[in-house]
């Protein structure tokens, strides 16, 4: 797609958007609190859902616009509101096999690895996104780490929303977003499995008392 010279404003606003995307998903990270985590997701979803939004502007490519404003509803309004109500319950700070300040280096790391080799192998950009790319890769690692590390399954479905989000961003890097029957089908799809994922957390407490994806081990034979 051929890009106006009227994009270079809107540059500036989808470089800081994404700088606060990956600022959003190193603090999922590094939160003590459950809530906080979400409430971080919730500002990472915001952000994307600002970006997608900037990009529609800037290109008038109006299907971006319509799966910005679902991801608005679905990703920073729906789901974590049910993570939140969770989370409230809950009322427990984030175990992780890891310790988050050790989480927080690794995570560091993954993103100036994700930085270095996306530039490497796809060259740098001059167009709009040119920051977004790398930024999606970082977070889609960071969402990786997060359900390998966290031992809770709220933290875990946590991650996988984080990922999501960051296949949304690159979806939108690289191609300038997906056919929006495409991207609507993306987000019932994520919603079932956030509402999967809860009964199977509230099935996890009532049976072992909390929802430590750990206690599952004493279930082996």
């Amino acid at each position: 797609m051929n890009l106006f010279p009227g994009w270079l404003p809107h540059s500036n606003t989808v470089n800081l958007l994404a700088g606060a995307f990956l600022l959003t998903a190193l603090l999922v990270v590094s939160r003590r609190r459950q809530l906080e985590c979400v409430s971080a997701l919730r500002a990472n979803a915001v952000a994307l859902a600002l970006i997608a939004l900037t990009v529609s502007s800037a290109t008038h490519t109006w299907h971006i616009a319509l799966a910005a404003l679902l991801a608005l509803v679905v990703k920073a309004g729906v789901i974590p509101a049910l993570l939140s109500a969770r989370a409230r319950r809950a009322k427990a700070d984030v175990r992780s096999i890891v310790s988050l300040p050790a989480g927080a280096l690794v995570c560091g790391a993954l993103v100036v690895i994700s930085f270095s080799q996306t530039r490497a192998l796809f060259g740098s950009r001059e167009d709009i996104l040119a920051a977004c790319l790398p930024v999606s890769v970082a977070v889609t690692l960071i969402g990786l780490f997060i359900m390998v590390t966290r031992r809770q399954a709220l933290m875990q479905v946590v991650g996988l929303v984080l990922l999501e989000n960051a296949i949304f961003l690159a979806a939108v890097s690289l191609t300038y977003g997906m056919p929006l029957v495409v991207e609507a089908g993306v987000l019932l799809d994520l919603m079932a499995g956030v509402a999967v994922l809860g009964l199977f957390v509230q099935r996890l407490e009532e049976a072992l008392g909390e929802a430590d994806t750990s206690s599952l081990k004493g279930l082996k034979g």
